[in-house]
């Protein structure tokens, strides 16, 4: 609203001082309404309000009317009367405004159109008046208002003014409310209604609540919720009433509607005014505990401030979800008829009046909720609302109030939090950046902040990040270190950084942090050999990344045995990678002294490539045997280049007898070499394994030879030898009487693998049957092909064409006269099946010119016959074509050497 004025206001509930662990939120918020309001209400004062969604009309002390915008600016006035006015009503359509006061008159304005502007003297005060809510459409020009009754005015026939009397003799009537054809007022007895359209009263509701509380000074206050529900505030009582239809009537007299109470809530206040407000009420209330006297003239205290509440009724009790004690000008001096209310249901506002002041309660939106949120430094949950709500928030923005919270989270020094924050809610905006940069360097928490500082599409200053990085290498080194390996090199200056890591070392000067640190700093300023120098005096593992991303390879043809030293997997990887730089005959007379490391070079050569390391196949023997035995018998398997009898030597110094075996076998000795596995193994599985992969009849006569002295041995043989050799040879050896543990099993499985091989023969030959069978079904399909010979064909023996083009034509001619003829057959016998009986005399030329045809047909083919009679043709499978007499009587392809046979041969 312009020139609206947030006001200050106190929120409490009816447990107010009960302590509460959080403040809830507030329904409404308040605005003073200003602009001509103000110049108004310095002359006169405020008696009434009445509201409609385009406009606000306000009726004043001393008789005016004014027509304003809902922001306090005037847009129309009336001198309607000469005293104080005591109510106003507006018609639906706000076209006409209707105005009463105490001097008697009651006037109708147009606000648009002076066509119906009226006006009536009575000659006594009226307190009330309520317009036709469709005044402005109806012919009949209604309107109601109040004195001591409550009179009706209208206009008859032939436009005639016509008044009647609806109700009278309990008083006078202080509000009326009209609302479709229902008219509701209330005077000192109570609230009474009104059908106009049946033209009779329905109800009367009494007046309840406290009798000492006058009714001239504690009025009653009623208004329309909706078009059956009817609400009545009086005095510290509230009442929701319904208007019913009556479905039986038991009296032929009573009307169709009743009005059923559904709740009656007392409370501990006056009722200044009652309003709506979408399922709930909402209550202007007055604290009337210091008006001791009933003439409401007090006790000579201060008046409370007003409270606007709002109620959501709930049997004969309710629930209080609001009550905002508000800073009214003036309010230490009014008292209950002093205040009135005002509501507009469209937009939800609500207008409190008093005399000098005009407050205006709306229902709180999105920018307010987050508003209240950001005044309870609740920044994480405002933050969420204007991401979730971003279309319908104004005021306030993401980076704003992340700037809030972050501010608010270095003042409660959760550093940590404020920092992982920053980066989400500061967004791209430079210069709060380096202010919250500078708040961190202040409270000497930079630690925290650095990971989150923007680095990418947004930077800082470079002189920040400098900041940032001398106040972490004051405060923790490892840190700084971590930074600059993390941190882009273009982000800051690395001379200036240089600097202040040298200045930091001579305090500090074995710290190995630092002196790692000024080692990549001097990498990032392309100064490649003070890195790499400071990095082998640290022996540091990034010495190996330098090295390989800046191709240093001078400085690692001189520190082999260093780089070895602290980094043997990276040195062997550098070593075999750059063989062209550092060759291996270098490297082998460096590590000749440093045997672990030559075998772990060599190893890694040998894997590259076994090419590679041929020379040294012996050395990686001797190697091999010392460092990784299990890598030995591979070896002898994949490689050719060592001796076998300096080789055995060292496995013999060694009794590794896995390799002495696979050494004598290489060099023919099998049955030494069966020999050492007998000898060393006490079961005779290895000699069995050995004998198979052999397959050498007299290893196994050997392995029988030696093992019929051990039972043990021979249930083995037996259940091993099935597939390999006859088991009759073994059985046979046995000596009588022998016991042997475990011979029925053995037995049984020889039985069983003999069964199987049968068995497996069988499905061998009969799958082998069906194969021969298939393929000879497809060879037969193949051979059965025929073959395309023309005249471009040639002989592959002579390579003249297998026929002449003359043959090729008179045969081709012939073809085509026979297909003629053919055709000309066909049609001579059907037309001859279908015209046996008649046949006319052009048919009968048909025919025998068909018969021509036939006969030359016959002719063709005697000429293909004798044409192609003089030509033999042999072709092969290989499609190869020859005449048969180039062949020279021979049986098979020439051109293919006898490998393809003749296919057929054609005359």
């Amino acid at each position: 609203m312009d020139g609206a004025i947030r006001l200050p206001s106190m929120l409490y509930s009816s447990s107010d001082y009960e302590s509460e662990s959080e403040e809830e939120e507030p329904q409404l918020k308040y605005e003073r309404v200003n602009n001509d309001i103000l110049k108004i209400l310095e002359k006169d004062a405020a008696a009434c309000v009445a509201m409609h969604i385009k406009f606000v009309a306000l009726g004043t002390h001393w008789g005016k009317v004014y027509i304003l915008d809902h922001s306090g600016n005037l847009s129309k006035e009336f001198s309607a009367h000469n005293t104080q006015i005591t109510a106003l009503s507006l018609d639906e359509d706000g076209e006409y405004i209707a105005s009463c006061s105490d001097d008697g008159h009651v006037v109708v304005n147009g606000l648009y159109s002076g066509n119906y502007n009226m006006s009536t003297n009575v000659d006594k005060p009226v307190k009330a008046v309520a317009l036709d809510p469709s005044f402005a459409k109806g012919s009949t020009k209604q309107f109601v208002f109040g004195i001591d009754g409550l009179v009706l005015y209208e206009k008859g026939w032939l436009g005639r003014s016509k008044t009647t009397v609806l109700h009278t003799g309990e008083g006078m009537v202080r509000n009326i409310k009209w609302r479709g054809n229902l008219v509701a007022w209330a005077n000192d007895w109570g609230v009474k209604m009104y059908d106009m359209k049946q033209r009779r009263r329905i109800t009367h509701i009494p007046r309840t609540g406290s009798k000492d509380l006058r009714p001239e000074l504690y009025p009653s206050h009623i208004a329309w919720k909706d078009d059956v529900t009817l609400l009545i505030g009086w005095a510290n009582e509230i009442k929701v009433c319904m208007v019913k239809e009556r479905r039986t009537r038991d009296v032929t007299r009573e009307p169709d509607k009743y009005v059923e109470i559904v709740y009656r809530i007392p409370v501990d206040y006056a009722c200044c005014g009652i309003a709506p407000f979408g399922s709930k009420i909402v209550i202007l209330g007055y604290d009337f505990s210091n008006d001791s006297n009933s003439d409401g003239k007090g006790s000579g205290r201060n008046s409370e401030r007003p409270q606007l509440l709002i109620l959501e009724p709930d049997n004969d009790s309710y629930d209080e979800l609001s009550c905002d004690a508000l800073s009214v000008r003036g309010y230490q001096t009014y008292k209950c008829n002093n205040y009135g209310l005002a509501y507009e249901p469209e937009e939800g506002t609500i207008y409190i009046v008093s005399p000098k002041d005009i407050v205006v309660a709306r229902t709180r939106d999105k920018d307010d909720h987050v508003d209240w949120l950001i005044s309870c430094k609740k920044y994480e949950e405002a933050l969420q609302e204007v991401k979730k709500h971003g279309k319908h928030i104004f005021r306030n923005s993401a980076s704003g109030i992340g700037i809030m919270y972050v501010e608010h989270l270095i003042e409660r020094r959760e550093f940590v939090l404020a920092a992982s924050k920053s980066k989400e809610v500061l967004g791209n905006d430079v210069e709060i950046w380096e202010a919250v940069v500078s708040k961190f360097i202040l409270a000497g928490q930079v630690a925290a902040l650095y990971p989150y500082m923007p680095m990418e599409d947004v930077r800082l200053d470079p002189r920040c990040y400098d900041m940032v990085l001398n106040d972490l290498l004051k405060k923790d080194h490892s840190t700084f270190a971590k930074a600059i390996k993390e941190w882009p090199s273009d982000l800051y200056n690395i001379a200036f950084v240089v600097s202040l890591v040298h200045g930091r070392l001579d305090n500090y000067p074995k710290d190995t942090t630092l002196h790692a640190s000024l080692a990549r700093l001097h990498a990032l300023d392309h100064r490649y050999d003070r890195a790499l120098k400071i990095y082998l005096q640290l022996r540091h593992p990034d010495t190996f990344e330098l090295i390989r991303k800046h191709s240093l390879y001078g400085a690692l043809k001189e520190n082999i045995v260093l780089l070895m030293e602290f980094g043997q997997e990276e040195a062997v990887s550098l070593l075999v990678e750059n063989i062209g730089h550092v060759p291996i005959e270098m490297v082998v007379a460096e590590l000749q002294k440093h045997q672990q490391y030559l075998y772990m070079y060599l190893h890694a050569l040998y894997k590259k490539d076994p090419q590679l390391s041929g020379n040294y196949h012996m050395l990686q023997v001797r190697l091999y045997a010392e460092f990784n035995r299990s890598e030995l018998l591979p070896f002898f398997r994949s490689s050719n280049h060592y001796e076998l009898e300096e080789a055995l030597d060292i496995c013999e110094e060694r009794e590794y007898i896995d390799e002495i075996v696979f050494l004598l076998a290489r060099m023919g000795n099998a049955s030494r070499a069966l020999y050492e596995i007998i000898r060393h193994y006490p079961d005779v599985d290895k000699a069995i394994e050995f004998c198979k992969e052999q397959n050498d009849m007299s290893l196994w006569s050997e392995l029988i030879d030696k093992s019929i002295e051990k039972p043990e041995n021979i249930r083995d043989l037996l259940e091993n030898i099935g597939t390999h050799v006859d088991p009759v040879l073994l059985i046979r050896r046995i000596p009588p009487g022998l016991k042997i543990p475990g011979l029925r099993n053995a037995l049984v499985k020889i039985l069983q693998d003999y069964s199987m091989q049968t068995s497996m023969w069988f499905q061998c030959k009969n799958i082998l049957s069906s194969d021969v069978i298939s393929l000879i079904g497809k060879q037969y399909k193949v051979r059965s092909r025929p073959v395309y010979v023309d005249y471009e064909c040639i002989c592959h023996a002579c390579e003249e064409p297998i026929m002449s083009s003359q043959d090729a034509n008179q045969a081709e001619k012939s073809g085509s006269s026979s297909q003629d003829a053919n055709q000309a057959e066909k049609s001579v016998s059907s037309s001859q099946d279908a015209n046996q009986a008649k046949m006319p005399a052009s048919s009968s030329k048909d025919a025998s010119q068909a018969k021509k045809s036939v006969l030359s047909y016959q002719n063709a083919n005697q000429n293909k016959k004798r044409a192609l009679a003089g030509l033999e043709i042999s072709t092969f499978i290989c499609r190869h074509t020859f005449h048969t007499a180039c062949l020279q009587n021979k049986k098979f392809c020439i051109v293919c050497r006898g490998q393809c046979s003749k296919l057929s041969t054609t005359r």
